[in-house]
């Protein structure tokens, strides 16, 4: 398209583009696509078409939903899209990117025919409809700006997919029950064995065309970098089967902690001469009424020496506890969960000179390259502990003090940037297993092995400070 073409000719092409998305796509934008974006914009040539890719690192997946929100603006009449992701910095640092380095490759003649922000693509060239794409984020507090969509051609382009939660996947496809239906589009690094995703998959549903992307079969990827995967995480890794070869982890590897180190660990019967030289060190989680509860470890070096948990106390009543802890057992540390009611606790044992550390888990990793947060970061230090001669006391029968349960149930997936990540005790719980308060708090006793000791590491809370002094 060198020159201003007429209508009657734009129209020609649009009839010609409409017969064939993949000659589309690469006549419009000047990109030859690989097989397998070429097999994913096949597959969602219906109407109604149900397409899950569970893709490899560097496919070109979020450049093939790009385009195609633009094509199908251009093409489908009465054209209306959802464009989705778990969390909006994901569609506004790579989706709303990767449009924009497309919208850039257009003809000049189409460019001028949208606006396009952060929140919405418009496509002001039909006369008759209003063509629309709406970028929305999937998060859980955002699910009703999931619903309502409506269009003889609805589509539901969803990037990162393996992170949606059910709740928005049943929004999303309740979406498609007016009318003609509508496409949904998912691609994904496969990185949860868990969720509706996971499950299109694992359970085969019918009516999905399940497409699997590895970095052997495209263009795109380096080999030599599938070797360097190869060598240094194996094969047999989830790191590879993910990023390499586009498969889900292993359904028994999505627990963090394997029964057996457990097991050992709990047959374990130290003598205290192999442990009697390290320093107590303790840690409080704290939970404020509800089902959970706050809970006391103490460690000291391989050995679990101590928990005890409370339920219904509130802040200065779990302080007292504190109190009390320190004085039985006299810890050189004491590691408090400061994240929400755990900061009163913190800020009143600081008053009392308790010798109490903060760790706020939510927070950044030292390791970025492994752990998504500190959480699953002091979870790593606890896991390694366990597989390292460990002594853990005997099972109990009681199910909401049962260690052995909590450790062997916390789940684990990889995000969006390849870094491990926990399962949040909140949806845990939606899976029917109990909240891990006891690991919890045994996790916080590896604080020190995390940053050496240097409390400079840990992010201080910032002091609110009255802006007047009443006498």
């Amino acid at each position: 398209m060198s020159r201003r073409i007429t209508q009657e000719e734009f129209n020609q092409l649009i009839e010609m583009w409409s017969k064939d998305h993949v000659m589309a796509i690469q006549d419009i934008f000047g990109v030859v696509l690989t097989s397998q974006q070429q097999e994913l914009v096949r597959a969602a040539d219906n109407q109604t078409a149900r397409v899950a890719v569970s893709s490899c690192t560097g496919s070109g997946k979020t450049m093939v939903l790009s385009c195609l929100t633009l094509l199908y603006l251009v093409i489908l009449p009465d054209c209306r899209i959802l464009v989705t992701s778990p969390s909006f910095g994901q569609l506004n640092r790579v989706y709303w990117a990767e449009v924009n380095k497309w919208y850039k490759k257009m003809p000049k003649q189409l460019q001028e025919l949208f606006t396009i922000t952060r929140e919405k693509i418009e496509y002001k060239g039909s006369s008759k409809y209003i063509q629309v794409a709406n970028i929305v984020s999937s998060s859980t507090e955002n699910l009703e700006n999931l619903a309502g969509g409506h269009g003889e051609n609805f589509v539901i382009l969803s990037d990162e997919s393996s992170a949606i939660s059910e709740d928005a996947f049943d929004v999303l496809l309740g979406t498609l029950s007016t009318g003609k239906g509508g496409r949904f589009i998912m691609v994904s690094n496969p990185t949860r064995a868990t969720g509706r995703f996971y499950d299109i998959f694992a359970r085969d549903l019918p009516g999905w065309t399940k497409l699997y992307f590895s970095a052997f079969d495209t263009e795109n990827v380096n080999k030599d970098w599938c070797t360097e995967m190869e060598q240094t995480y194996g094969i047999d890794s989830d790191l590879y089967r993910v990023r390499v070869l586009g498969r889900f982890p292993r359904v028994g590897e999505a627990q963090f902690i394997s029964g057996d180190a457990v097991e050992e660990a709990i047959r374990n019967n130290l003598h205290p001469s192999s442990y009697s030289n390290y320093p107590r060190i303790a840690g409080l989680d704290i939970a404020r009424f509800g089902s959970d509860s706050s809970v006391f470890t103490l460690r000291q070096g391989p050995k679990l020496l101590d928990f005890t948990c409370y339920k219904g106390l509130d802040t200065m009543e779990v302080s007292s506890k504190v109190a009390e802890y320190n004085a039985i057992h006299s810890p050189s540390k004491i590691f408090i969960d400061s994240i929400g009611v755990g900061a009163g606790t913190y800020d009143r044992c600081k008053q009392l000179k308790l010798p109490v550390a903060e760790v706020i888990v939510s927070n950044k990793s030292s390791d970025p390259n492994t752990y998504c947060n500190l959480r699953s970061q002091l979870w790593g230090k606890m896991k390694e502990w366990l597989q390292n001669g460990a002594d853990l006391p005997p099972i109990s029968r009681d199910r909401d003090t049962n260690l052995a349960n909590q450790l062997t149930s916390m789940i684990y997936f990889y995000n969006s940037k390849m870094q491990l990540q926990l399962m949040a005790k909140k949806d845990l719980k939606k899976l029917g297993y109990e909240s891990p308060d006891i690991a919890d708090s045994l996790s916080l006793t590896f604080a020190d092995a995390v940053y050496e000791g240097k409390s400079r590491h840990f992010t201080k809370r910032p002091i609110k400070t009255a802006r007047f002094m009443w006498v």
